[in-house]
């Protein structure tokens, strides 16, 4: 029976059919279709298990078998190969753009899923796609621009510093934000361009307060370059590697090291110019009230969010996520008086497991929901703690060095604590989560042949 299905206005009149009655040009042009779903979740923010689950969920509505398709997905490279026992095809595609847009990752889900419960021809598929690939971002530039920087601002008042001071992180965030989109649209090396942003913000974040005659303002200092922390590339780092996508886990760990190694090198720079003598001092314990608390953390959740690019109508669930993500580490630290290392992991672990409901509410991809609210966990005071101790290594006493030490390996800790902690369900459930799915898989497909 033929099948007639309208997506953007185009008709096509095909069936689908099975890969082994297709010729070998239709079979190369089915893999190309699902290269391109792979490529745009790469180049988007998009962990390897989920690129691999949704082109095979493609592929099922492609009436390519599961045990005639073979995948091989690295940071760079996706690689794909079709073979049928008497026929064998494989395809490569470089993935040389990488960045977080969120919009486009629900939509490429929501694609994958629709295409299957609608048998929908390959021809409008393909127009799909382009039109994610090339669709605006939810919002204009400069509300991005200002969400990076509020998010950061937010982010300050979590650590502890006064409204005063997330004030100034939010300009000086902003002054950095536009210093890396100058130099990414002059195609600098992105090392480069995070190196120009963190010297640039820390600047910015230290002239303000000298030019109202005020005191060095230290949580905007160590809080304004918080919106350059790649989070999105630690997380998928874990959760590569936690899936056995090892080389692409390696490659992003790798890759997330340079990056704040180029923005280290951009802060230390802004130190030395600077003239900072003493970041010591500086504490992450969160000392305002809980109502406060709740407030900023709407201001990193939802600027964090909009940088991403989350559609408009998750803000609020991001929001409120972010909200009990501070108000948990916050009650496990202050009340019970457990480590911070704790208090984020168990934060970190509440998102992820109620994020596995609230997607069947909102019918987005989890990623969308546990990344943006974790992010302000990220304890950047105490890693440049470290730092300010590796720039004056000469000077410092051991005993300094010492608890430098220390506070850099708190800091990494309690990193570790919130990848693990928001991938908790990759860790105990994926396999039952994925079943489900593929019996619901199974399901459409069923249908589809009684009709």
């Amino acid at each position: 029976m033929e099948n007639r299905e309208v997506i953007g206005g185009i008709m096509e009149i095909e069936t689908i059919k099975n890969a082994s009655q297709d010729s070998n040009k239709m079979l190369n042009h089915k893999m190309k279709v699902l290269l391109d779903i792979g490529q745009t979740l790469m180049e988007n923010g998009a962990d390897c298990a989920r690129i691999v689950r949704d082109m095979r969920r493609a592929a099922v509505h492609l009436r390519i078998p599961a045990e005639q398709i073979q995948s091989h997905v690295t940071y760079t490279t996706l690689m794909l190969c079709v073979s049928d026992g008497e026929r064998s095809f494989t395809q490569f595609r470089k993935c040389l753009k990488h960045g977080v847009n969120l919009a486009v990752l629900a939509a490429v889900s929501k694609l994958t899923w629709r295409i299957l419960r609608g048998n929908t021809p390959l021809a409008p598929i393909e127009n799909a796609i382009n039109r994610i690939r090339e669709r605006p971002l939810c919002y204009p530039d400069w509300i991005i621009a200002l969400g990076a920087a509020v998010g950061s601002g937010g982010s300050c008042k979590l650590f502890g510093g006064s409204w005063l001071e997330a004030l100034v992180a939010t300009i000086a965030a902003l002054m950095g934000f536009i210093a890396h989109r100058m130099s990414t649209k002059y195609a600098f090396n992105p090392y480069a361009c995070a190196m120009i942003t963190g010297f640039v913000a820390t600047v910015a974040a230290w002239i303000i307060p000298a030019a109202l005659g005020l005191p060095i303002m230290w949580y905007a200092l160590v809080a304004c370059t918080i919106f350059l922390m790649p989070g999105f590339p630690s997380i998928n780092a874990a959760s590569d590697t936690l899936n056995r996508f090892t080389t692409s886990g390696m490659t992003r760990a790798m890759d997330t090291m340079l990056i704040i190694g180029g923005m280290t090198f951009g802060i230390a720079f802004a130190i030395l110019v600077a003239g900072v003598h003493n970041i010591s001092d500086v504490h992450i314990q969160p000392t305002d009230t809980y109502l406060n608390q709740a407030i900023a953390a709407i201001l990193a959740a939802g600027g964090f969010s909009v940088m991403f690019n989350t559609p408009k109508k998750l803000l609020a669930v991001v929001a409120l996520e972010g909200i009990v993500t501070m108000l948990i580490r916050n009650v496990i630290m202050l009340e019970f008086g457990l480590p911070q290392a704790i208090g984020s992991f168990v934060a970190a672990a509440v998102v992820g497991i109620a994020a596995l409901k609230i997607i069947h509410i909102v019918h987005t991809p989890n990623t969308l929901l546990i990344i943006p609210p974790v992010i302000p966990l990220i304890p950047c005071v105490l890693l440049y703690r470290l730092l300010f101790a590796v720039l004056h290594i000469h000077t410092i006493s051991a005993g300094e060095l010492l608890d430098a030490l220390r506070f850099g390996v708190d800091g990494m800790t309690i990193i570790l604590a919130v990848v693990v902690g928001v991938s908790i369900p990759n860790i105990f459930i994926q396999k039952r989560i994925e079943a489900q799915q593929q019996r619901e898989i199974d399901a459409i497909i069923a249908a589809r042949a009684d009709t």
